[in-house]
């Protein structure tokens, strides 16, 4: 299984090649192209995604939300982001708020 830490690089490479991002963007630029997900994810429906139709359009939308985000980590630099979710996850189980 792949790990998330190397999907997240070929997730950046992938946008490279698909010129969605250059070297050079900004991680502002790439905050960017998450909130534009974001928004493709609130309007997707359940019907089938007519690009992967073993899947709903908002489950494709939901996993570009997560994609894009995997590919900021990985053009910010985070050195390890399982570890990173992992982090997170347990703050969350005691965070009280």
């Amino acid at each position: 299984m792949i790990t998330l830490n190397r999907l997240a690089k070929r997730c950046f490479d992938i946008a490279l090649k698909r010129k969605k991002m250059t070297e050079t963007t900004s991680p502002k630029a790439v905050v960017l192209a998450i909130s534009s997900e974001w928004r493709e994810l609130a309007e997707a429906g359940k019907e089938r995604s007519n690009h992967i139709p073993s899947w709903s359009e908002r489950e494709e939308e939901a996993a570009d939300v997560i994609i894009a985000t995997l590919t900021y980590l990985e053009k910010i630099g985070c050195n390890d982001i399982e570890q990173l979710l992992k982090d997170k996850v347990e703050f969350n189980s005691y965070r009280v708020d």
